[in-house]
């Protein structure tokens, strides 16, 4: 697995390390979040954390304001959890 830091800047977009995620230097972790009970924007979010660093552009969000159906949402995030563990690890 390729190492990541998190970006140089003021902000540290789009990689920022977390310590909510207990990860170690060669983890890969893959967090899929639950929102669909949120009356906003319903989704399924899919984190990408990589030796302890959340990276915005390794991750998706599948809403159903985008035209989803539960269902569908729930099976794009589980397609793209499978296919960011086969790039990434």
């Amino acid at each position: 697995m390729k190492r990541i830091k998190q970006t140089e800047n003021a902000h540290h977009w789009p990689r920022n390390e977390v310590k909510s995620v207990d990860c170690r230097k060669r983890d890969l972790v893959i967090r899929i979040a639950d929102w669909m009970r949120d009356r906003d924007e319903p989704s399924y979010d899919v984190e990408c954390y990589i030796g302890g660093v959340y990276d915005f552009n390794e991750s998706e969000s599948f809403t159903l304001n985008s035209g989803l159906t539960k269902a569908q949402a729930k099976a794009k995030a589980i397609e793209y959890a499978k296919a960011q563990i086969e790039k990434l690890l």
